[in-house]
């Protein structure tokens, strides 16, 4: 739990819990915080995925960030809830059996609400599980070592069967991270519309060009394909993007610049054989 988040105001800790409470009737998922909530907390993000519970993703940070982007890379992950509240009955029982103080409100006598970050719902043939991920900077203390609020919060999940785990991520900054964000942006404009004829054509002779493994970089293989059927230029760069985040083509996310990759570095993943 983190310092700041304890100065909640009777109030508003009071419409909090209806609403938690409301949604949990329903059947529904409610962040516990939003990130209008969290003043002065550094780079916070919204964003919207297809993959997300609610219209858009409140991420607190940009370790977060790059956690969620992770979680939406994979293809098990059907499902990314964020600021997940969990019961506060169930997490003094978890404090007490391991002997760890339990958070409370500053002003209230009132024992915390203890969130996790990002909980992924996965999907593998029919067995449906869930993955809880505490998420933190490198730069935010010891590595290894548990919060008080994070061992509570294992406990918790433990309880209920449900994996969780601490993640350490260096921000945006690692080449990973912007790699994904980079493929994230161009896809997430595709969800839920119509490709135009343009776009469509711009993947196809990409997909081509990939399958003839032309002794070409990615940069180049894109301006030609914008020449060979005379596309505005940056069609076949973002047919690429396209492919990439749809998981129809695959690189190494690790390197600093996948525009200098090879066609013969590319590959297509199983998943993209119903496409051909």
């Amino acid at each position: 739990m983190k310092t700041r988040t304890r100065g909640m105001q009777k109030a508003t800790l009071a419409r909090k819990l209806k609403e938690l409470a409301e949604a949990s009737r329903n059947g529904l998922h409610c962040r516990w915080m939003h990130t209008r909530e969290m003043p002065g907390s550094g780079t916070r993000t919204r964003l919207a995925c297809e993959k997300t519970a609610l219209d858009e993703l409140h991420l607190m940070s940009e370790a977060e960030h790059a956690e969620f982007l992770e979680g939406w890379y994979r293809s098990d992950v059907k499902l990314i809830l964020e600021q997940v509240a969990l019961d506060r009955d169930k997490t003094q029982r978890a404090a007490a059996s391991i002997g760890v103080h339990h958070p409370t409100y500053r002003q209230l006598d009132e024992a915390a609400v203890l969130s996790t970050d990002l909980v992924y719902v996965t999907e593998r043939g029919t067995t449906h599980n869930r993955e809880a991920r505490s998420v933190r900077s490198r730069r935010s203390g010891p590595n290894g070592k548990l919060t008080p609020s994070q061992r509570i919060e294992q406990k918790t999940w433990e309880n209920g069967g449900v994996p969780y785990s601490v993640v350490r991520a260096d921000g945006m900054h690692a080449p990973r991270s912007k790699n994904l964000a980079w493929i994230f942006r161009a896809y997430n404009d595709t969800v839920g519309r119509k490709l135009s004829d343009a776009e469509i054509a711009a993947q196809r002779e990409m997909l081509r060009l990939v399958r003839r493994r032309e002794e070409l970089r990615v940069i180049d293989a894109c301006r030609l394909a914008d020449q060979a059927l005379d596309l505005p230029a940056g069609s076949g760069l973002r047919a690429f993007r396209q492919l990439a985040g749809a998981r129809r083509l695959a690189f190494d996310l690790d390197v600093q610049d996948p525009l200098d990759v090879r066609l013969e570095e590319i590959w297509r993943p199983r998943c993209d054989k119903q496409h051909s």
